[in-house]
């Protein structure tokens, strides 16, 4: 048993570093090429883990053939967009304009009721408000409303907004993150001084966010 656990952690950790170098997008986001190397890493990993009559290194040197494999491929495909077009998935167009595309449903296999079912995920209850359905190569529908379906934005009212951005953690639970203090437009100074005219401490201090147009919003400990 002790075997098997050491050769599971140096295998989880050796597929951690390989998957982590390979990049963010093999994580969440499978092409093709990319779903195949994952099931290739998942069925050359779990070998040696139950037979401890296969070496280590049968493992961990195919592993590496097909990170090196996928990371020249990546490259490749960047370099040479027909190859993007050859071993690439492109989007498929499922509604335009409100009408859903039959034939390009059968030619993906996927029913009326899924897509309909999708539009639900979206917040869309009837397929004539959508302009665009669109399948894209990771899986997911991207839905664009019809004009007359989606939110007035404010510049279609004729209205001048403030930019807020978005919020930056500064401090989570006592920890100062500086990273996001220099974001935020701010620094330790405004933060003592801040903190002081709050009458608090950092260390009493649960949430403390800021965005970019200058709200800011504090969470304090509860006191027992």
């Amino acid at each position: 048993m002790s075997v098997i656990l050491f050769r599971t952690l140096v295998i989880y950790a050796f597929l951690m570093l390989t998957m982590r170098f390979m990049g963010k997008r093999q994580l969440g986001e499978l092409e093709l090429s990319e779903l195949i190397t994952a099931l290739l890493l998942s069925e050359v990993a779990s070998l040696p883990i139950t037979n401890q009559d296969i070496p280590l290194s049968h493992a961990l040197l195919p592993i590496l053939t097909l990170m090196a494999l996928e990371v020249l491929l990546s490259g490749l495909i960047l370099k040479l967009p027909f190859l993007k077009k050859l071993l690439g998935v492109r989007p498929a167009i499922l509604i335009h304009r409100g009408k859903i595309d039959r034939d390009t449903l059968q030619s993906i296999r996927i029913s009326t009721d899924e897509l309909i079912s999708q539009l639900r995920l979206k917040d869309v209850t009837d397929p004539g408000d959508v302009e665009y359905a669109i399948l894209e190569p990771n899986g997911q529908i991207s839905v664009i409303l019809s004009s007359h379906a989606r939110p007035a934005t404010t510049k279609e009212l004729g209205l001048s907004v403030k930019e807020c951005g978005i919020m930056h953690l500064l401090v989570s639970d006592g920890q100062i993150n500086d990273k996001n203090l220099q974001m935020a437009g701010k620094d330790r100074r405004w933060l003592e001084k801040y903190l002081k005219d709050k009458k608090t401490t950092l260390e009493d201090v649960f949430v403390l966010m800021a965005d970019d147009g200058g709200r800011v919003q504090l969470h304090t400990r509860k006191k027992s």
